[in-house]
């Protein structure tokens, strides 16, 4: 796994520990650094209406139960809440870490923000960044994983 690592937490991983792929693991004893972002998922016409308050705060909810269960990790992460619109998101985080790879944990399709949709393959292509796409069900369970 390479040691600079840039998180796009659209959901929540239930019990990240034991539920993330051995490739995302930390048990070689290498600290790895690691940036979670939360984008804020406003619906169209909170975008439109620049109405992100709950977004905002929704997103702030979001990090503050991955950081509780990433606590354990050896490095525990670096957490910020992202712009609505993801690759700005990343661009931003981009500017002060410089990732070696990405991690976007998104919803299923049916469950999926419109802000999520093909974002894991745009970031690839705009940021050459080997990006690994989590999804995940309601109840937080990978139910399927790829790498771009």
């Amino acid at each position: 796994m390479p040691d600079r690592v840039l998180i796009v937490a659209n959901a929540l991983v239930t019990n990240a520990r034991q539920s993330l792929p051995k490739s995302l693991h930390q048990d070689d004893g290498r600290a790895r650094e690691l940036l979670v972002i939360a984008p804020m998922l406003t619906t169209r016409l909170q975008s439109f209406c620049s109405d992100i308050d709950d977004a905002h705060h929704a997103a702030e909810e979001r990090l503050r139960h991955i950081a509780a269960d990433m606590s354990i990790f050896r490095t525990p992460p670096l957490t910020t809440v992202g712009d609505e619109n993801q690759l700005h998101a990343v661009a931003d985080a981009l500017a002060t870490f410089d990732a070696d790879a990405c991690v976007v944990v998104t919803n299923t399709r049916e469950h999926a923000n419109y802000h999520e949709r093909g974002v894991p393959e745009q970031i690839y292509e705009k940021f050459r960044l080997p990006t690994t796409t989590l999804t995940v069900d309601t109840n937080g369970r990978i139910v399927e994983h790829c790498t771009t």
